[in-house]
């Protein structure tokens, strides 16, 4: 989380791991942590939340092949809208 009053200079502020995230925070990565939030309730919502393997590595593969199929759907549900808008347009030019 971004800490308030950055005009205070870090000699200034107290507490070490204060000190230690002013340093090292980046404000630009932050930001991209809404898309990475979105991403992942999209997925858990199409595939279900629920891991059923037990052992670490199947679970891991699992996770992974969700990944594979929501990425796949999302290029399905693209390619019909591409399809759609092209058909559209080749209406139009006739």
């Amino acid at each position: 989380i971004l800490q308030r009053r950055l005009d205070i200079p870090k000699y200034k502020r107290k507490g070490t791991y204060r000190k230690l995230t002013f340093d090292v925070f980046d404000y630009g990565e932050y930001l991209q942590r809404n898309k990475i939030e979105t991403c992942n309730s999209m997925i858990k919502k199409r595939f279900n939340s629920n891991v059923k393997s037990h052992k670490y590595k199947q679970q891991k593969t699992e996770i992974f092949l969700r990944i594979i199929a929501y990425n796949i759907d999302r290029l399905i549900r693209l390619g019909k809208t591409v399809i759609l808008i092209f058909i559209r347009i080749t209406r139009i030019s006739y």
